[in-house]
């Protein structure tokens, strides 16, 4: 295995140094050129074959650039098809260069002051002023002179600990790494990333990139300027720091054919987010949603929100002008970009730790454009997040699951079922719930984009605005739809390896729902116990302390007694029959009273008693101040309604005779009335000759005792006056 990986490394260094061979062997060409045309003046032409060259970059010279390309047989063929049988893949060269992006980039050519005045003139928005917080907002750091620090070792801005990939890709399709590990000796690796992305095309190189692809890993806020004042001509870099602060799920970007800005209409980007655990020596940054403990113990596991961004820029000419069908829009039209020019990719990765994939890009991998190098990306970036996925799942069931120790000591048996006073089972297993629920929403966000996105038209070619192909049955859009096809694959297997990490975390939370349930149910038994054993110990305590105030109140009417009879002012005379009596007297009710409250029946029975007695004492308080009440307002009218009482008492003596006799009289003809409807003989009945009379007699002796008392209340009034 490690004889691979250096045979691996020794091709992909070759490769990295194609360009040197390629001269050299185009110099020995030109030599054996020359001595066979000086050894054809001197004698007969012999027929030869001049040997084979490598595929020629295209260069800003005029002259290299009319030369005919030449079939390629060299280095770049060897290392690949090597690469291609040790992996078991197909051959990713094809010698027709036609079948690549022909146009080359733009030059560029960045430097310190410029950084400088882009830093310092440019407006930025709440999230480039958060990522580049220490930077534009310390006036002295951008004074500083060198801006991007050249010393060797560690860094105030932690720009030692990031890494940087940067390659040309030729018109063969092969990213070639930009090498700058002699600055990394020499001075420092922020200065060899600032170089890197700081050119692109320039003297004296001569095999001119028809892409760029950048990848920058936990860049600090001064490569974060950089990477802003360098790319912002092909790409809306501002919408790029947006994706990577804010926490809104993986989502793609690529329809954006009908923006304002034309940076965007000509690029698209997806963007990942979800989570990784903190790795040993990183440190996540002031930006990112991140677990800031400083200690981290066995049980404890450091996570933090991981985003990145991957964007792709055509740099061509539209080829297409679609209409937008949106009844809102603002544009009409919108226009898509041929997938064969000059592109631009940039992959900004903010993980705190060692496991990016390094090997998405090299030069055993070509590229037929743009969009493949895009795909490309994109796939390595699901890859890279199964991956930290994993580990997260690994992190999570070795904290809660029990370890092997577990079936053989029962105090460990002891710790996992019942809760301690920390709540510390309680605590770890709704956090593994909870961070396996959001990891299963972070990879449906990632399914979701991919399949909403990458549909069969983008595949087969034939999306309007997403890298149309317009003539699909040329040479190189077949060959493009080919590749697509490998391409397809590998992101639909990626995608059924993301699913069955979701269906693994739910069974790892329906696992952990078991343990919380079997947690809580020892948790509660444990608690039964103690209630149990609390409840004794409580009623133990009531029977103390009813034993107490047994004895306590047994002793209070003695000591009420003693206390009346040891006052100064009581008789002096020795004799003990007064105080037994008063004892007795005394105690006993108060014992026979405290006994029968003591029971259940007697509480009852003296509860209705004293109910009863409040009752009557209302009643007669009752009765007592409405009987001085009436008397009081009865004297005073006394006087004035003499005369009109006595001819009021006449009326109503005369009234009431009456009414009795008409009451009398309708009682005989109803009782006649139904003698005769049912035949019956009249009753004879002599007490009721003449009840009128008898009334009468009744009703006078009722008259005169009213009279007597009304006549002895106005003496007692008129007395009183």
């Amino acid at each position: 295995m490690d004889n691979a990986d250096q045979v691996n490394a020794l091709l992909k260094l070759l490769d990295a140094q194609k360009d040197a061979y390629q001269d050299t062997f185009r110099q020995v060409h030109e030599l054996l050129a020359q001595n066979i045309a000086a050894t054809a003046l001197k004698g007969p032409a012999i027929p030869s074959v001049p040997p084979q060259s490598p595929r020629q970059s295209v260069s800003g010279n005029t002259d290299r650039m009319s030369r005919t390309r030449k079939v390629s047989t060299g280095l770049g063929t060897l290392t690949t098809s090597f690469e291609s049988r040790r992996t078991g893949d197909d051959s990713d060269v094809d010698d027709d260069e036609s079948l690549y992006v022909s146009s080359t980039l733009e030059p560029e050519l960045y430097t310190e002051d410029s950084l400088r005045k882009h830093l310092q003139a440019y407006k930025w928005n709440p999230y480039g002023a958060r990522i580049l917080e220490t930077v534009i907002d310390n006036p002295s750091r951008l004074l500083q002179n060198p801006l991007i620090a050249k010393h060797k070792g560690p860094t105030d801005d932690r720009s030692h600990l990031s890494h940087y990939l940067v390659f040309d890709v030729g018109p063969d399709g092969a990213p070639v790494p930009l090498d700058f590990s002699h600055m990394e000796r020499d001075s420092s690796r922020a200065s060899a990333i600032w170089r890197a992305i700081s050119e692109v095309n320039q003297p004296p190189k001569e095999r001119l990139a028809v892409g760029r692809i950048t990848i920058v890993r936990e860049p600090s806020p001064i490569l974060f300027g950089a990477v802003h004042h360098t790319l912002t001509k092909h790409f809306d870099v501002d919408e790029l720091f947006r994706h990577l602060i804010d926490s809104g799920g993986s989502a793609a970007h690529m329809h954006r054919s009908f923006e304002e800005d034309v940076r965007k209409q000509r690029s698209f980007v997806f963007n990942f987010e979800y989570f990784t655990i903190i790795a040993q020596s990183c440190k996540p940054m002031k930006w990112q949603l991140a677990d800031r403990q400083e200690e981290r113990s066995a049980s404890h596991i450091s996570i933090t929100r991981s985003s990145s961004v991957v964007a792709l820029s055509l740099d061509g000419p539209a080829v297409r002008k679609v209409k937008n069908p949106s009844r809102q829009a603002n544009n009409s039209h919108g226009y898509s970009y041929d997938p064969w020019s000059a592109w631009h990719l940039v992959n900004l990765q903010c993980y705190p730790d060692w496991h990016a994939t390094l090997d998405v890009h090299d030069s055993t991998k070509h590229f037929v454009n743009g969009p493949e190098a895009f795909l490309a990306t994109v796939l390595g970036e699901l890859r890279d997040a199964q991956k930290r996925f994993e580990e997260i799942y690994k992190a999570i069931t070795s904290l809660i699951m029990a370890p092997l120790e577990f079936m053989f000591d029962s105090d460990i048996r002891d710790r996992l079922l019942f809760e301690d006073k920390h709540f510390t089972y309680s605590r770890r297993y709704f956090w593994a719930y909870q961070t396996l629920g959001l990891m299963n929403d972070s990879i449906r966000a990632m399914i979701d984009a991919v399949e909403d996105t990458f549909t069969e038209h983008v595949w087969q070619g034939t999306h309007k605005t997403l890298w149309p192909l317009l003539e699909s049955e040329s040479a190189r859009n077949v060959y493009f739809k080919k590749r697509l096809t490998s391409l397809r694959a590998k992101f639909e297997t990626e995608v059924q390896n993301l699913r069955k990490q979701i269906d693994e975390n739910e069974q790892r939370r329906r696992e952990i729902r078991g343990l919380k349930e079997e947690l809580f149910t020892g948790t509660s038994v444990q608690e039964s116990r103690k209630s149990i054993e609390n409840t004794e110990i409580t009623i133990q305590q009531g029977h103390n302390i009813r034993l107490l105030t047994l004895v306590s109140i047994f002793f209070l009417p003695l000591t009420f007694v003693t206390s009346v009879f040891g006052m100064t002012n009581m008789p002096t005379d020795m004799n003990y029959w007064d105080f037994g009596i008063v004892t007795i007297t005394v105690c006993v009710p108060f014992f026979i009273l405290l006994g029968s409250l003591n029971t259940t029946r007697g509480m009852h029975f003296w509860r209705v008693k004293t109910v009863a007695l409040l009752g009557n004492v209302g009643l007669w308080m009752k009765w007592l101040f409405g009987r001085q009440t009436r008397a009081n307002s009865d004297g005073s009218l006394l006087a004035r309604e003499e005369p009109r009482l006595q001819m009021f008492r006449s009326t109503s003596t005369q009234n009431a005779r009456n009414t009795r006799l008409r009451s009398w009289s309708a009682e005989n003809d109803r009782s006649g009335k139904i003698s005769l409807d049912s035949a019956a003989p009249p009753r004879q009945d002599t007490e009721m000759v003449r009840p009128a009379m008898v009334a009468s007699r009744r009703s006078n002796l009722a008259e005169l005792w009213t009279y007597e008392k009304e006549r002895k209340r106005t003496l007692r009034y008129s007395h009183d006056v």
